[in-house]
């Protein structure tokens, strides 16, 4: 089974797209749960615009109100008709992460799908995603190929993370996603070696390479179903999904504390700037 429940969290400010609908579909076809959407209007009403400017705010919250019960009906409409059964629920408060979190902690093997947008227009909830108690899925705009191809990166080295957990539960979904979804898949781990030890590039390459090869027997992996990949993480990974048309990128969302993140650049965090592909964050 893919997950136990599909949590779809929607800015209410903007229409979700097709290509959206066509993804989860396939994922609510495949686990045979129902989809619990959450449309969000707390970023409609409190964020930023012209709200503070309109005298009668109560008939501007009836109008707003209108149109998220139309997306509502849309919804509806659209996965009755696909034979899906779903349950939607209308947010207005400030908390929404509260609200995600109950719904996670109702059920555990939960996954948040969540549309990506330009950054001007992004939910606040982007802001928090280590704050979110499941495994996040970030939507684009373009659809997945068939078969469809994932990527999993990892680092067997942990060089910033204090255990292996993440990596384990990022393989464990791999291969959940990718036998359900009879997906082509690839594991990679990206080294990079610094000007200043460029002398020691052998030695470097080998010690990740051992590391990568220690991973492989440790899952049972067949040899060649992992690579090695040079360079700044976010860049060779970005390369490599353009080159090979990977369709989900799984990654870990590894919390930071300050002085951390004053030394140690996030990957994750870099390509959440400009997401190559779709990306299933995975926190633990």
């Amino acid at each position: 089974m893919i997950t136990e429940q599909l949590i779809w969290f929607i800015d209410s400010r903007f229409y979700y797209q097709n290509i959206s609908l066509d993804k989860i579909v396939l994922l609510a076809n495949i686990h045979h749960k129902r989809i619990k959407i959450i449309i969000d209007a707390s970023a409609q009403s409190t964020g930023r615009g012209y709200w503070h400017l309109f005298n009668d705010k109560e008939a501007l919250s009836k109008e707003l109100m209108a149109t998220i019960d139309k997306k509502e009906k849309q919804l509806l409409k659209f996965f009755s008709m696909n034979a899906i059964n779903v349950e939607v629920t209308i947010n207005q408060s400030t908390n929404y992460l509260a609200k995600i979190n109950d719904e996670v902690a109702n059920n555990a093997n939960s996954i948040i799908v969540i549309e990506d947008n330009i950054v001007a227009k992004r939910h606040p909830i982007f802001q928090h995603l280590n704050d979110i108690n499941s495994p996040i899925l970030l939507l684009n705009s373009r659809a997945w190929k068939h078969p469809i191809n994932i990527l999993a990166a990892i680092d067997p080295l942990h060089e910033y993370a204090s255990t292996g957990r993440i990596d384990d539960s990022i393989i464990s979904l791999m291969q959940s996603w990718s036998g359900a979804l009879k997906a082509k898949w690839t594991i990679a781990h990206c080294y990079y070696v610094d000007s200043i030890l460029t002398k020691y590039k052998n030695n470097v390459l080998t010690m990740h390479r051992d590391g990568l090869n220690s991973f492989e027997k440790k899952f049972r992996l067949s040899h060649g179903q992992c690579i090695l990949l040079e360079g700044i993480p976010e860049d060779a990974l970005a390369s490599y999904i353009h080159q090979y048309s990977i369709d989900i990128l799984m990654i870990g969302l590894v919390s930071r504390n300050k002085l951390e993140k004053l030394w140690v650049g996030s990957t994750t965090t870099a390509l959440l700037n400009d997401p190559p592909c779709d990306m299933l964050l995975i926190k633990h």
